[in-house]
């Protein structure tokens, strides 16, 4: 497993060794930038890129591997550098670099008996059981007298449900996992009703028909041993800098110890909120032909304010709200506006269905009943009370009645039909959806934030 782990991260950064970069070229006496030179990642004397055939032949211990290994590495390479720029114009950071042997073990195989590619089979030997068969050989000219010329690696897997039709397997040896690639299936509509959704910090969705939908948050102690884990890392950070350590990341053996069980913990409670999101979106999208929501610029929600000069006193601030503001926006992140968009939006046009975005404007301090538009009308986060009808009703229902009234006169009544296609800002959306075909800009969406 190992040998095939490192012949599929080799030919990945071969592969990955070509992508070109653009190099400032500076002024030999004035120290500045005149200009900008391309030139591939692997540098300037880097070989030119060798086809699977000819990398067999330079890499005699890679002459074994199969080709539906060797042949995965183009495709996921390229997947993985649009992803990383993308994600690099959007949050910041680096360029993708190599892989490391270090930072995991793995390889991708493909599976596509149409092509005539038999290999990484799977065979059910349980209820809940299955191993798949990984074969190859071992060419003459590069064998030892008296060895077999076939090998074979069988890997022996738990499922929870059948095994769909899948186009290739992806083997995470550092972990010990395998996960089975597969196009997503048609989503069928069990419901033709129209519903209207308000997204907020309290409850994370709203309906129409006054169902509040909450996303699991971690409990108190998570959140406890959480910040123990962080403060215990900027601890050992500074010991590490005071002794000389050049970076802490990689000085301590305790601090990746520590890092490892923060990183453990964290995927723990993303792993149960990206449940959360797909299973609820999955519902909402079975049950209904049309789905109303705002249109909020997440971005602009959530930018840091900016800070108040004292006028009396130069070099001074004034109060601006930055700790309300960070916690507000720590809400608004930890509940995945975006994400949840998204993935709506692709589940929908899975099934046939439309999904309606109206503007934000006022929906909060409208009656549904009368329409009187009135701050006052807002008593509390959760009650509204109209100060001309007096209708009563909790606020976010209210306010998921008025998207789904904007919505119905948007389409021109009752129905869902000649539905504008809505207007998705690139860096609203959080996770690359899993859908082919779509091409929308993303941005990561963090989990749980810095406490």
């Amino acid at each position: 497993m190992v040998w095939l782990c490192d012949g599929w991260r080799s030919r990945f950064n071969q592969c990955r060794e070509q992508r070109p970069r653009f190099t400032p070229v500076k002024d030999n006496v004035t120290g500045e930038v005149i200009d900008w030179a391309e030139e591939p990642l692997g540098g300037p004397n880097v070989s030119p890129l060798m086809s699977d055939s000819q990398a067999r032949t330079s890499c005699l211990w890679m002459a074994g591997i199969p080709s539906a290994i060797l042949a995965s590495t183009n495709r996921i390479e390229n997947a993985e550098w649009f992803a990383g720029l993308k994600r690099k114009k959007t949050l910041g950071g680096r360029i993708p670099g190599f892989k490391s042997r270090h930072r995991g073990l793995g390889f991708v195989c493909w599976y596509t008996p149409s092509k005539g590619c038999h290999n990484a089979v799977f065979h059910k030997t349980g209820r809940k059981s299955g191993v798949v068969v990984i074969t190859g050989m071992n060419p003459s000219r590069w064998r030892k007298p008296g060895d077999k010329a076939r090998w074979r690696i069988i890997i022996h897997v738990r499922t929870s449900r059948p095994i769909r039709p899948y186009t290739s397997i992806h083997v995470d040896w550092t972990h010990r996992s395998l996960v089975f690639v597969n196009t997503p299936s048609p989503l069928p509509r069990s419901g033709d009703g129209a519903i209207g959704l308000d997204r907020g910090c309290v409850h994370t969705l709203t309906s129409s028909d006054g169902t509040f939908m909450d996303m699991p948050k971690p409990s108190k102690a998570e959140l406890k041993r959480l910040k123990y884990l962080q403060r215990r890392m900027a601890r050992q950070d500074r010991v590490n800098e005071a002794r000389g350590g050049r970076t802490a990341k990689f000085a301590s053996k305790r601090r990746q110890r520590t890092l490892t069980e923060f990183n453990a913990l964290q995927g723990r409670i993303v792993r149960r909120r990206n449940d959360w999101i797909e299973k609820t979106t999955t519902t909402l999208a079975r049950e209904n032909i049309l789905i109303a929501m705002e249109d909020l610029d997440i971005q602009a929600m959530t930018r840091k304010p900016k800070p108040k000069p004292d006028p009396a006193k130069p070099g001074q601030y004034l109060h601006n709200g930055a700790k309300a503001k960070a916690g507000l926006d720590r809400s608004i992140l930890s509940n995945c506006w975006g994400r949840i968009s998204k993935r709506l939006q692709d589940k929908m046009a899975a099934n046939g269905g439309h999904l309606v975005v109206v503007p934000a404007a006022y929906t909060s301090q409208t009656c549904h009943k009368c329409g009187h538009i009135a701050k006052g009308n807002r008593e509390s986060q959760a009650v509204f009370h109209c100060v001309e009808c007096g209708y009563r009703a909790n606020a976010d229902v209210n306010a998921a009645e008025n998207i789904l009234s904007r919505a119905l006169a948007k389409t021109g009544g009752d129905t869902a039909l000649d539905v504008d296609e809505p207007h998705w800002r690139p860096d609203e959306a959080s996770t690359p959806s899993t859908s082919i075909g779509s091409s929308l800009g993303v941005r990561s969406v963090k989990g749980i934030p810095r406490l």
